[in-house]
């Protein structure tokens, strides 16, 4: 008699325990749709939109366009090359497009100096590189330019120690903006000089030197 009580009242048990889990399984259901149904819209109608990008009204950033002294437009990778000052014993930066269609550090070099040569564009500034000079060859050899010039860059020169200064440190500068750790070796027809004129030492290799800037 008592175990039939306690079969009935465990059947009664596992049944309520089953209509609870049907009760349940239903409110979260019911729950579900009504969350998709009408929560969920409400949410995203009444929500902060955000503004979509629009390219068409992006501001495009430009280099400006560089022209040389016959005013025709330069094209290039711009660099920059340092000419002397008009009435001051400074450099000064001038931006020039330099070709590097073949794009190694020796070429792109003897464009420089070729531009060096050729001299500048801007009224506010003078050469550096006497008159007749050329460049007969350009190395670079573990962090060194060897940079071999004509006879003319020491004859042709005007002399005065600032004069040389500036020379000198016009081809470093303009030279170390490829690699500004780099040094740079004079030569002239393949030879190493003790000096251009007289006032700066040419036998050990010189290095950048932005105070002149």
């Amino acid at each position: 008699m008592i175990q039939n009580k306690k079969r009935t009242r465990q059947k009664q048990e596992n049944f309520l325990f089953f209509l609870m889990g049907i009760i349940l399984l239903g409110l979260l259901i019911s729950g579900y749709f009504l969350f998709v149904g009408k929560i969920l819209p409400g949410i995203s109608s009444s929500g902060t939109k955000i503004p979509s990008s629009n390219h068409s009204e992006s501001k495009k950033t430009t280099l400006p366009s560089l022209r040389d002294d016959q005013g025709n437009e330069q094209s290039g990778q711009a660099m920059n090359l340092y000419f002397a000052a008009k009435g001051q014993d400074k450099l000064v930066k001038e931006i020039r497009r330099i070709s590097t269609g073949e794009k190694t550090i020796i070429a792109i070099a003897i464009n420089l100096i070729n531009e060096l040569i050729r001299g500048p564009f801007s009224p506010e500034a003078r050469p550096l590189i006497s008159p007749g000079s050329q460049l007969r060859a350009l190395f670079f050899h573990k962090g060194i330019f060897y940079v071999d010039f004509s006879r003319e860059f020491i004859e042709n020169h005007p002399g005065g120690a600032q004069e040389e200064v500036l020379t000198i440190y016009s081809i470093v500068n303009t030279l170390t903006e490829l690699d500004s750790k780099a040094k740079v070796k004079f030569l002239v027809n393949g030879t190493e000089i003790d000096s251009l004129r007289g006032h700066v030492a040419l036998r050990q290799f010189i290095t950048r030197f932005d105070s002149l800037l």
